[in-house]
């Protein structure tokens, strides 16, 4: 079994997503091997999600530009491994992530309209130590 299929079972298992959306998502990560390949390799822009940080989990997302409208439908499981006070300290700040609409992101970005960093964002919190935030196109 797959890691995404495992995560995804995990979710469901700690209450994170209901049967529903975690059967959402395991069909959406059925996407042949080579079909996916495929998908990555005809494609040069990536969206990609950085989070690192001295104790938080981390998190390495890639997301080709064309399958980011499929991807929406599951990114904010990205977003559900930056720790819960990081996450509410973000929204302090007037940073919710789980807003983005990666459908029109993902128009902007083939319209050449965003080419740069759209997130970049350090954090120092007491519980986690520093955390770094990035979501950027390369």
């Amino acid at each position: 079994m797959s890691s995404e299929k495992i995560k995804i079972l995990e979710m469901i298992q700690e209450g994170k997503v209901d049967a529903e959306k975690g059967l959402e998502l395991l069909k959406a990560v059925e996407t042949p091997d080579a079909q996916l390949e495929q998908t990555t390799k005809s494609v040069g822009n990536v969206l990609r999600v950085r989070v690192s940080g001295d104790k938080a989990k981390k998190v390495n997302l890639n997301l080709p530009l064309n399958v980011i409208k499929a991807a929406s439908k599951f990114a904010w499981m990205g977003i559900n491994l930056i720790p819960e006070n990081i996450r509410t300290e973000l929204d302090k700040k007037g940073i919710d992530l789980t807003k983005i609409d990666f459908e029109e992101l993902a128009q902007l970005i083939e319209q050449g309209i965003v080419q740069e960093k759209l997130v970049d964002i350090d954090i120092d919190d007491a519980k986690e130590g520093k955390l770094k935030v990035e979501i950027y196109i390369e």
